[in-house]
C-alpha cells in the first residue's frame, strides 16, 4: 500500500502446456523435493504420451492436458521461468522500485 503502482505485466502464453520443457520442470522440482520416487513418478507421468487413432504418440515435451496434475506443475515452471526472467530482463530496464508477486521470499 505504500508503494504506487504504475504498471502491471499479466500473460497468457499461447501454447504453454504442449511446450513445458521437462528437463527444465524436474531440475525445478528437485530445488524443492527430495523424495527420489515422487520424481521418478513426475517423469513416467510427463512421457506416458497419448493415444491418437490407435497409435501410442510419445511426448519429449508438454505436460498431458486435462490432467490434474498439469496446472500444478505448469505453476510450478512458471514460478522459476518468470521470476528468472523479471529479475535478468525486467528489472535491468527499470527506474524505482518493481517487485514480483512471487510467494518466494
Amino acid at each position: 500500500m505504500s508503494k504506487p503502482v504504475n504498471h502491471i505485466v499479466e500473460a497468457d502464453i499461447k501454447g504453454f502446456f504442449d511446450n513445458v520443457n521437462h528437463n527444465m520442470l524436474i531440475e525445478f522440482l528437485n530445488i524443492r523435493i527430495k523424495d527420489s520416487s515422487l520424481i521418478f513418478l513426475i517423469k513416467r507421468f510427463l512421457k506416458a504420451g497419448y493415444i491418437d487413432d490407435n497409435l501410442l504418440i510419445k511426448t519429449d515435451v508438454g505436460t498431458p492436458q486435462g490432467s490434474i496434475l498439469s496446472p500444478l506443475l505448469a505453476n510450478i515452471f512458471l514460478h522459476y521461468v518468470l521470476d528468472t526472467w523479471f529479475e535478468k530482463e525486467v528489472k535491468t530496464h527499470i527506474r524505482g522500485y518493481c517487485r514480483t508477486c512471487s510467494l518466494r521470499r
